[in-house]
């Protein structure tokens, strides 16, 4: 025996409304809404609405037990004026969520908050099976909303991929790059995608953390002379090479101090495994940088502003680099 439904908050209690959907809910939810609405959002429900429906009169026809008149007041003997229900697949969270996104903003301000990932997901089945494009406009931008996307990457490109959106599975993909590949944990929503398209994503991570390994070690090379950098100017304390220079002919790369090579080699092998720009700027690298040149009294003073604006500078080259590896292996195959 269904147990008897349950009115929706407002504003899905409107008594005027012309059509109910009811939830799937082991206790029931009714949702009052308006045909016109649902008709404008989704091609769907307009198909629907114009199929013939069968009188209150018929048994079992699906109409809500309470009746209301056209002025929202309650009239149970006028049995013309009852409202039919449709019996939904969705439960009422996802029902007040995408009903939400229905409703013009000034009755129902846009205060849609996606919580989890699966609630977006939910919703958005929904949107999809109603053919709502505008609503899934709006779905996508959710899914690239920061508390989404900064901390579960994995989940978003996923999700992403399983709808064919490849701008946000891109997006998504970039943002696997600030976490260590070895250190992915197994999600649900890698259901979504094939083992093919998992593996091409790792080969994606891998071969950003080559670039960016590569871009780091460059860096010695690309030193000159003349440049201002402290690790270039100080001649007091050790150096990658301690060989003297001919008066004769000038080394086109000059001495490096031996606390930024150090520096150099462990940021490269960090930006190896976090392909990330600002993977650069780690703190606890940089203050190993710090701590080995504060033993030089002219690299002590001056090393921290000269590093710090070094690495911003890295860390731009570093997006740069990875922004040119492909991720056309990712688009999902028809």
């Amino acid at each position: 025996m269904m147990l008897k439904p349950t009115p929706a908050p407002a504003p899905f209690d409107h008594p005027q409304a012309d059509v109910i959907l009811r939830s799937s809910d082991m206790e029931p939810v009714d949702f009052r809404v308006f045909k016109l609405l649902l008709t404008l959002s989704s091609p769907f429900f307009s198909d629907i609405f114009t199929l013939p429906q069968p009188p209150p009169s018929v048994p079992g026809s699906p109409y809500a037990d309470e009746v209301y008149d056209l002025d929202g007041t309650r009239s149970p003997d006028r049995r013309d004026r009852k409202i039919p229900v449709i019996q939904m697949a969705e439960d009422s969270e996802t029902l007040r969520l995408f009903l939400g996104l229905c409703f013009p903003i000034s009755v129902h301000p846009r205060q849609t908050k996606f919580t989890s990932l699966p609630q977006l997901q939910k919703v958005t089945e929904a949107a999809v099976k109603f053919e709502m494009t505008s609503i899934l406009t709006h779905l996508r931008q959710e899914l690239l909303s920061a508390h989404f996307l900064e901390s579960q990457p994995l989940r978003v490109f996923a999700v992403a991929y399983r709808y064919g959106w490849d701008p946000e599975a891109r997006q998504a993909a970039r943002y696997t790059l600030r976490q260590p590949w070895s250190g992915i944990p197994f999600v649900a929503e890698l259901e979504f995608i094939s083992a093919a398209t998992f593996y091409r994503l790792q080969e994606y991570h891998r071969m950003c953390g080559e670039v960016a390994s590569s871009r780091v070690l460059l860096q010695p090379a690309l030193a000159e002379a003349d440049d201002c950098w402290t690790w270039v100017t100080c001649r007091k304390c050790p150096g990658t090479s301690q060989a003297p220079t001919s008066i004769f002919f000038r080394n086109p790369h000059p001495d490096v101090r031996r606390w930024w090579a150090q520096w150099i080699e462990e940021v490269a092998k960090e930006v190896k495994k976090r392909p990330w720009g600002e993977t650069v700027r780690k703190w606890d690298l940089m203050n190993r940088a710090f701590d080995r040149s504060g033993s030089c009294a002219y690299c002590g003073p001056r090393a921290r502003q000269d590093l710090e604006a070094f690495a911003q500078v890295l860390a731009v080259e570093i997006e740069k680099d990875v922004s040119s590896v492909s991720l056309i292996l990712l688009t999902r195959m028809s």
